[in-house]
């Protein structure tokens, strides 16, 4: 099995990535339709989830106004360097050095082993960009990525934070409080309401029809990304507003963060999806998107700094034996994004065997366990007649493992 095969198998929310751009394609949005032809896309595969077409233009519609608004705040934030994560796709990195900034893209890694010769190709100053696979909740990898860049960053995340867990989504705003830190400037998101955004704009353009087109679009997303919520503590919730924006805030001051919330129907530019619908449906549009927000978020100097969970993270090392039908594992380190691919390279190379009938994992040395990882252990436990058995869990991992239904626990 290769290399990128292994990591589309941990990685499957990559996918959404490639809606995305062929989403762009369908908004008109510049340089997006070379992009999907380079990836042998024009078939617009990704798409055929969404077989009704009012449903993607729908989609296109939200997505083109991301993609604007948030090209155009980048551009006013007044910051050189733009650190898109996670970058997809899409041809922002084009945009942004057409416009005098540098760009950085960080995404997993088979994102940018693919996307990183398309942009280079296609951009006319190719040496103000720079790609780098990562993932979101290893600070290691975020801080190896960028350690080389000089001044105040622009932080971008949009259509992230959603595909994560609690704790994941906890890890990921410490680890850009830590970035923010060290290098200064600001994170700009529109992830918080994008539930928002999504509800208004199909309430909109398509009225009663609007929940069920919903539907559609979050049964699409839950199936390319392979998760089981689109939700966590950062999302608000359209059905208690006031309650999930409090539990937002409250959750970035947690780790030393503020926001200020910039109204999107106030910065919004004209889109081009306009010319695919009537007067009427553009103007309830506008209106909705006034009451959408992003949310640009910085450093809160009158708050202490909160470091906890911010100890030294130890490279992954995996150690195994096969004794008597039972695969002997020794993980250290952190089990995620980047990692899983290497367990899965060992758990098919013994498993093709077909002598395993079980797994004990010594969790000492394990720090974390991301979504990557759970989504690894489930399938092998698929695949095995018995119990994954794990020992020496800490705290965290503890927890992480029982949320996900994993229950065998000796000497945690």
């Amino acid at each position: 099995m290769s290399v990128k095969s292994m990591q589309a198998r941990v990685n499957p929310v990559y996918l959404t990535a490639k809606t995305a751009v062929c989403l762009m394609v369908q908004a008109g949005i510049p340089g997006a339709d070379k992009i999907v032809h380079a990836l042998d896309l024009d078939n617009n595969a990704p798409l055929q989830d969404m077989a009704d077409a009012e449903t993607i233009l729908g989609n296109a519609l939200v997505v083109e106004a991301k993609y604007r608004t948030m090209c155009r705040l980048i551009e006013a934030s007044g910051y050189q360097t733009c650190v898109d994560l996670p970058c997809g796709y899409t041809p922002k990195a084009i945009h942004m050095t057409e416009h005098d900034r540098n760009f950085v893209g960080l995404d997993l890694p088979i994102v940018v082993k693919e996307v990183e010769p398309i942009i280079r190709q296609l951009a006319g100053h190719a040496e103000n960009v720079s790609f780098h696979g990562v993932d979101a909740t290893n600070r290691t990898s975020l801080k190896t990525a960028l350690h080389s860049l000089a001044g105040p960053l622009c932080i971008s995340t949009e259509g992230m934070m959603m595909y994560f867990s609690d704790d994941e989504a906890d890890t990921v705003i410490a680890n850009i409080q830590c970035l923010l830190g060290e290098h200064g400037g600001c994170w700009i998101t529109p992830d918080p309401e994008y539930a928002l955004q999504f509800w208004g704009t199909f309430r909109a353009v398509f009225g009663e029809e609007s929940l069920a087109k919903l539907m559609m679009t979050k049964n699409a997303a839950q199936g390319q990304s392979a998760v089981t919520a689109l939700g966590n503590s950062f999302i608000i919730e359209p059905t208690d507003i006031p309650a999930s924006q409090a539990r937002v805030e409250a959750l970035l001051a947690k780790h030393g963060l503020k926001a200020e919330k910039v109204n999107l129907g106030e910065h919004m530019p004209e889109l081009s999806v306009y010319k695919q619908l009537g007067p009427e449906q553009i103007a309830r549009f506008k209106e909705a998107m006034c009451h959408c927000h992003y949310w640009v978020i910085t450093l809160d100097e009158a708050k202490e700094i909160q470091t906890d969970g911010l100890m030294e993270e130890q490279p992954f090392e995996l150690q195994y034996t096969v004794k008597k039908g039972i695969l002997h594992l020794s993980l250290r380190g952190r089990l995620d994004t980047i990692s899983a691919p290497k367990l899965l390279m060992v758990w098919e190379e013994v498993h093709a065997g077909g002598s395993v009938e079980g797994v004990r994992i010594d969790c000492a040395r394990l720090e974390y366990i991301s979504s990557a990882g759970i989504r690894l252990l489930l399938e092998i436990q698929e695949n095995c007649s018995r119990h994954i058995v794990f020992s020496g869990a800490n705290a965290k991992v503890k927890e992480i493992l029982q949320q996900k239904g994993f229950e065998k626990m000796e000497g945690s």
